[in-house]
């Protein structure tokens, strides 16, 4: 057990959480940073000492939510060394999250032509492929109602414009779908694809910065819409609006659709529900309760068939 090392440990904790099925993605990124401050510091395997923990933990100024986090990932990883025979010493889960609900932010028709005006007059340039990516990025984040992660995962085999679908694989809750486009879309893709992948291989991803085999960061992408908030003289605060808000847009842009046609909203949610990628139909039932607090004309609907599970404010009612 002695020839056991801080780096085999967190690789054999990696891979045991992830054949339980868990991502892990986050707290493996912690815990090679935790291996590399043991490192640089000269801590010797075979124990994880009081100081080496603290040093990293509360070393540096982080937010509670990042602190909390990292307490939890190596509280993983000491129990984890313990059972390799490692005298570890367990942090204590202790710093305390003040949990906000923030309700999100839901574009307005006006905002949704103005932001995507201002992204498509960025000018063509030598030095970054940003004109070309983004009116095509952003679009398939509304037009499509994906996650940032699951638009930027994309690959060139993923989009099939044939038949009009792209695949969205290793989604937030584990399990891949394959998603309907519109044919505006569908053609919007093909075009951007011919024009941005000139040499196609099928490992390109689809949207991408510096190179077709590396996906674009995803804070590069909330930086770049930054700019064209402002651009599109919207104001950005916390809790929005951000790149999410145009998934929120998608959702509740059908579910004033389906309202305005009179469609049965009991019906159409759970398809809603699949096309998006939820796990159950609370998220989308989130969204409707959100549709009719942006659009008072969709409340008397939303309250005749989900009053019984979204309860409306009395002062809300028609």
């Amino acid at each position: 057990m002695s020839e056991t090392t801080l780096p085999v440990l967190v690789a054999d904790l990696v891979a045991l959480r992830r054949a339980s099925g868990y991502k892990f993605k986050v707290p493996e990124r912690v815990l090679h940073q935790f291996a590399d401050h043991c490192r640089l510091q000269g801590y010797a395997d075979g124990s994880i000492t009081k100081e080496a923990i603290e040093g990293f933990l509360y070393g540096r100024h982080l937010r509670s939510s990042t602190l909390r986090r990292n307490e939890v990932a190596l509280h993983q990883l000491t129990e984890h060394a313990q059972g390799f025979g490692w005298d570890a010493y367990t942090p204590v889960v202790a710093t305390r999250v003040r949990v906000r609900h923030q309700p999100p932010y839901v574009f307005t028709d006006d905002e949704v032509r103005r932001l995507f005006a201002a992204i498509d007059s960025q000018a063509m340039s030598s030095y970054s492929n940003k004109a070309l990516v983004d009116p095509v990025l952003f679009r398939v984040l509304y037009g499509a109602g994906l996650r940032v992660s699951e638009a930027l995962n994309l690959t060139l085999p993923d989009v099939d414009a044939n038949a009009g679908t792209l695949r969205i694989r290793d989604s937030k809750n584990g399990e891949g779908r394959t998603v309907p486009i519109t044919g505006r879309l569908t053609a919007t893709l093909h075009a951007y694809i011919a024009a941005a992948h000139p040499a196609p291989d099928v490992s390109d991803y689809v949207f991408y910065a510096a190179a077709a085999g590396r996906p674009i960061n995803q804070a590069t992408v909330y930086t770049r819409f930054r700019g064209y908030l402002a651009d599109a003289g919207i104001p950005h605060f916390t809790g929005g609006p951000h790149p999410h808000s145009l998934r929120h847009g998608f959702a509740v842009t059908n579910l004033r659709r389906w309202a305005a046609a009179n469609a049965d909203l009991a019906v159409k949610l759970p398809y809603l529900a699949c096309y998006m990628g939820h796990a159950d139909l609370r998220g989308t039932q989130y969204y409707l309760r959100l549709t009719a607090d942006a659009y008072p004309d969709v409340i008397a609907k939303a309250q005749i068939r989900f009053g019984y599970t979204i309860p409306i404010p009395p002062e809300d009612q028609p």
